[in-house]
């Protein structure tokens, strides 16, 4: 079946059909869990640790993991095992009924899925760039399948009832791990040479500890408005209509910067490109702190899909060419930690905090003051050349 998958897909559409059915995957399961642990009679508190579980694994498991998969060549194998792994604990994830029951399946699906996005974008960036194809132009295959199947899972599981998300999604995991053990490993040939990666060695590189630090203060911006947006517009009067716009919208407004991002940067550069994105995501996070029209705020929330669009795509590449290719997973797994790892599990706490002490409203307006504080250590890195230094590289 593996032989046959890679004789049929070439190169440049391996990455893009794999992107496709694992955020198919992902929209299955993700958006709708926390709804299904409140209809078992789980406390908001109950909910709110399990879905804190994901932020301390992608911040201390994904990296070490990487750094293994990227020191013994075996991205692609320690990928198919861990998508294995989660499909079942997905489906046993159905079973438990209580938050006791519930902790450590929870704790386990963690576990095994936190490397999943470093492990695949740095499989993903590096086939790309060896058959000269666009990594934007797959990537927005997973956000136009998350967009189509979270909404149709939406109204799905409202009639079927949310059981079914778990066995849906164990059944997409099949031709998830498929697809995975199309990707192309690292050829022996070109790491025979390379330093090993390291995570001590980073430090040595200021720009890349640069762009860790700015994807950390966008990860806050990301957070805040993930986690209260939907909160916000369903207490607006009209609001509660536009909630799953809210998501779908965002998406689908990605794809079309995710495909052009790649010429975009060849006139602008990475750099310049993320400082934008961040720019686009302030104005649409200050517009939420300062309007309440429901229809204008979904406006803004579609402007954010343009930012996130713009950033992501050149963030994955920045850090791609800082290092030699078997440091790819490890670097995407530094970048995934802060921006998914130590920003949620800092912004989580202090933003339920700050939403019961000033309201919704400084919760994006904290979020905007991140993204221009981004921005900042941006431009002084860029001013004074930290980027044009490669040590990784030339070490």
């Amino acid at each position: 079946m593996k032989t046959k998958l890679k004789a049929i897909l070439h190169p440049r559409w391996r990455g893009a059909i794999f992107f496709f059915f694992f955020w198919a995957m992902v929209a299955t399961f993700g958006p709708f869990k926390n709804i299904y642990y409140k209809q078992l009679g789980l406390s908001s508190f109950q909910i709110g640790i399990l879905a804190a579980i994901a932020a301390p694994t992608m911040l201390f498991v994904a990296p070490y993991v990487s750094l293994l998969a990227d020191r013994r060549r075996a991205r692609r194998t320690i990928l198919v095992w861990l998508i294995g792994l989660s499909a079942v604990l997905v489906v046993l994830l159905s079973i438990p009924e209580t938050f006791l029951a519930l902790l450590p399946v929870s704790i386990l699906l963690s576990l095994t899925t936190a490397p999943f996005g470093p492990l695949s974008t740095g499989l993903i960036t590096r086939m790309a760039a060896r058959h000269h194809s666009d990594f934007g132009k797959q990537r927005l295959w997973g956000s136009f399948s998350f967009a189509l199947v979270s909404i149709i899972c939406g109204a799905l599981w409202g009639r079927l009832g949310y059981t079914w998300m778990f066995i849906t999604s164990g059944l997409l995991s099949l031709p998830v791990l498929l697809l995975a053990l199309t990707l192309e490993k690292i050829p022996p040939s070109e790491t025979t040479e390379q330093t090993a990666p390291s995570l001590l060695r980073v430090w040595q590189d200021k720009g890349l500890i640069t762009l860790l630090a700015a994807t950390f203060l966008i990860g806050i911006a990301e957070s805040l408005y993930i986690n209260f947006t939907g909160v916000y517009m369903d207490g607006l009067e009209g609001g509660k209509l536009l909630v799953g716009a809210i998501g779908g919208l965002g998406a689908l407004v990605e794809m079309p910067l995710m495909h052009y991002n790649g010429a975009i940067t060849r006139k602008l550069g990475p750099r310049r490109i993320i400082i934008l994105g961040y720019l686009i995501e302030a104005i649409a996070l200050f517009a939420y702190a300062l309007l309440r029209n429901p229809w204008l705020l979904l406006l803004f929330s579609t402007l954010k899909g343009v930012g996130f669009g713009l950033y992501y795509v050149a963030t994955v590449r920045l850090a791609d060419t800082r290092a030699p290719e078997n440091w790819s997973a490890t670097l995407q797994s530094l970048v995934t930690a802060a921006w998914w790892g130590l920003a949620p599990l800092i912004t989580m706490p202090l933003g339920g905090w700050m939403a019961d002490k000033l309201g919704l409203p400084a919760i994006f307006a904290a979020g905007g003051i991140a993204a221009l504080l981004g921005i900042f250590l941006l431009s002084i890195a860029d001013l004074s050349g930290k980027f044009d230094e490669t040590p990784l590289l030339t070490s």
